[in-house]
């Protein structure tokens, strides 16, 4: 990841009030990547495409998969 950045008392997935990093990359399948691990342990990850599709997936620290979805460019 090329970018990176700290928050503080940021909201997690699970509603906790934790500190995070967020990651930012680009890269040649990807037009963008964005992702932020909290420090309770859930994540979010969203892959931005070259033909304007999204993809976002959202885990929570106990592993389950909240959100896994790809958005078409329309």
């Amino acid at each position: 990841m090329n970018m990176s950045g700290s928050l503080t008392s940021q909201q997690a997935p699970c509603g906790r009030l934790v500190d995070a990093k967020r990651y930012q990359d680009q890269d040649e399948d990807v037009v963008i990547t964005r992702e932020v691990d909290y420090a309770c342990g859930c994540r979010s990850i969203q892959h931005e495409y070259h033909d304007g599709c999204v993809s976002r997936k959202i885990v929570h620290h106990d592993g389950t998969v909240l959100v896994d979805e790809l958005l078409s460019a329309e």
